[in-house]
């Protein structure tokens, strides 16, 4: 199978804090998206203060081990963040797959190569057994990267999230890695 462009061009960073101000201000330009797909936020948490608090909360979860967290970029440009949320090591061995990617890169197979190299980073490098993700029964879009990649449909979680006003329906995704054994804590 060849490489997409987009795969091509396409790379993944841990979160720096160096970078927190570029990931804030992302999170501004996509907020009538945020807003869409995910929980209802006061109006003072678009502000680049209260997103870098949020980013720096973040940050502190990856040092404790219980998120992994990634800038994208096309070439030099960031174009999203895709991270690893709920990490749970024991006998799991799984983790929550959550991810954005600005407008201006939307509809490129850019999330479909990030979520494959978070696939690889996951499997490969944190021997994780599974990863799940959800998307909204409306989010087609996302749907789509998720099945591109090689998620699997396991089920639906009814009025799973409040979002927009309304409890929201949910597709669930599956991707298993290797069986190995987990490691002894």
């Amino acid at each position: 199978m060849t490489e997409s462009l987009a795969e091509q061009a396409v790379s993944i960073r841990l979160l720096a804090h160096a970078g927190i101000s570029d990931v804030a201000a992302l999170g501004l330009r996509n907020r009538a998206d945020l807003e869409q797909t995910g929980p209802a936020r006061p109006e003072s948490a678009y502000t680049e203060a209260a997103q870098r608090q949020r980013l720096e909360s973040k940050l502190e979860e990856c040092e404790r081990g219980v998120r992994r967290y990634w800038t994208i970029h096309v070439g030099d440009d960031l174009a999203g963040d895709i991270e690893l949320n709920r990490i749970d090591r024991g006998t799991w061995q799984t983790a929550n797959v959550g991810y954005l990617v600005d407008a201006s890169f939307r509809g490129r197979g850019v999330a479909t190569a990030a979520l494959r190299l978070v696939m690889r980073e996951s499997f490969e490098d944190l021997h994780l057994h599974r990863l799940d993700a959800g998307a909204l029964t409306t989010n087609r879009a996302s749907q789509r990267v998720l099945e591109k990649a090689g998620f699997r449909r396991i089920g639906l979680l009814e009025r799973h999230f409040y979002i927009a006003g309304s409890w929201r329906d949910h597709y669930w995704y599956e991707m298993l890695g290797p069986d190995r054994e987990p490691a002894v804590a």
